[in-house]
């Protein structure tokens, strides 16, 4: 089952929760049907007691919990069932803070079983949690990133495109970051917002797609660097050029699939995109060499300004592109061969079989 689990958002100096149900059961219900649950009920105010379900493994995401109710967080869950860790992204970089933020202790000392998405984190796991897991309490495995299973190329056109593909016209999908701190990558979304828009209006052979990731509008806004009239103006914009779009959609693949090039700056999409074998333009950042490994490095097209962008454009257009072989073999490394999911699946199985063999 999937369990649909609202984010409870808290206004702070007052005392101000509201729990914010419509979005992810509008798209839980829609995307797994029967096998979605709902958890909270908007009329009474009450939650669904996890213990009613029965449950004998239960996946978490994210190790961050401030968002959910009590009683769905790792430390509660764990006294009805067993509390497994899929990571939500794939942990390109190999620095300290970044693999003590994916896998706090806070969060996973309530986890018995920590499913890995690479080899690495898989060492960075069974070194800090080493007593733990000596002592079969918990579990660690190197078994892959899921989502990457679903990667494949789409048999039909994607229908977030303007048009339809037509000869010469070039395809790029814009994902500038969703915050401006340097810290955590900086954004080149107001370097470069106005000469996007503004190339895809002057220019009908290009095709722009601009995918903002599902943070970023909201948080432009409260930081104070653009209006809430002044965002809308601008995405009116690509709404009224027919050779642009917004994509505000929650599955991507077959855009990606369908696009001949990427415009991006420090994003885990540019991983994604990998798979496509397509050409992927990186905006850098000052911070880029803490997120990012020296082989991933390699295989981008590394732009300093908007002229740079366009003249990199131009260039892959002729389909010269010498970086193709570094991305496939950073691709490669990214999804080893076999399922992950499948490989998750049969820890589960082994583990639920030690269990039934030890209360016999």
């Amino acid at each position: 089952m999937v369990l649909l689990v609202p984010e409870i958002e808290t206004a702070y100096y007052i005392k101000l929760k509201e729990v914010k149900w419509q979005r992810i059961y509008s798209f839980g219900e829609k995307m797994f049907g029967d096998e979605a649950v709902r958890t909270y009920n908007p009329e009474t105010g009450e939650w669904l007691d996890p213990e009613t379900l029965n449950l004998d493994y239960v996946f978490l995401m994210r190790p961050f919990e401030t968002y959910l109710p009590k009683m769905y967080r790792a430390s509660d869950l764990r006294r009805h069932a067993k509390v497994c860790y899929v990571t939500y992204s794939f942990l390109v970089t190999s620095r300290p803070e970044m693999e003590q933020l994916e896998y706090n202790t806070h969060f996973i000392r309530n986890v018995s079983m920590i499913f890995c998405e690479k080899q690495g984190t898989l060492e960075y796991v069974n070194h800090k949690f080493a007593e733990t897991i000596c002592s079969g309490d918990q579990k660690a495995f190197f078994c892959g990133y899921p989502q990457y299973d679903l990667i494949a190329p789409g048999k039909e056109d994607s229908l977030l495109w303007p048009r339809q593909r037509e000869e010469g016209v070039f395809r790029m999908i814009w994902t500038p970051r969703w915050t401006t701190d340097p810290k955590l990558g900086g954004s080149h979304f107001f370097d470069y917002k106005d000469q996007m828009i503004g190339w895809a209006e002057k220019n009908a052979s290009i095709d722009l797609v601009f995918r903002p990731h599902p943070l970023a509008l909201a948080n432009y806004v409260s930081s104070g660097l653009i209006t809430k009239k002044e965002q809308e103006k601008y995405l009116a914009r690509y709404t009224e050029c027919e050779n642009a779009a917004v994509d505000r959609t929650t599955e991507y693949y077959d855009t990606f699939f369908s696009s001949d090039c990427l415009i991006t700056d420090i994003s885990a999409v540019m991983l994604d995109y990998l798979f496509t074998g397509k050409p992927i333009v990186y905006c850098t950042s000052p911070n880029d060499q803490y997120f990012f490994t020296p082989e991933l490095h390699e295989c981008l097209y590394k732009v300093e300004s908007f002229d740079e962008i366009i003249k990199v454009v131009e260039h892959l257009r002729t389909g010269d592109d010498p970086k193709k072989e570094l991305r496939e073999k950073v691709a490669r490394i990214l999804k080893p061969e076999g399922s992950a999911a499948g490989s998750i699946l049969s820890e589960i199985k082994k583990d639920y079989n030690e269990r039934r063999h030890e209360s016999c």
